[in-house]
């Protein structure tokens, strides 16, 4: 597993992940503290945080 991207995320913000080397959303690995929300976009992916109260950790990986 390649580690693509650790952040806090904001209250409403979102994280932003770009679609390089043929990713797909089954090929993402997201684990994180709180609820949050998977978009996939032509040219990257979108996951925001979808928790009413506080920001979350979201780490980002690629599954083997």
């Amino acid at each position: 597993m390649a580690l693509l991207k650790e952040s806090v995320v904001p209250i409403g913000r979102t994280m932003f992940i770009p679609k390089d080397g043929g990713l797909t959303k089954d090929s993402l690995d997201v684990e994180s503290n709180g609820q949050y929300q998977i978009v996939e976009r032509p040219d990257r992916f979108e996951i925001k945080n979808t928790e009413c109260c506080r920001s979350i950790i979201i780490k980002v990986k690629t599954k083997e």
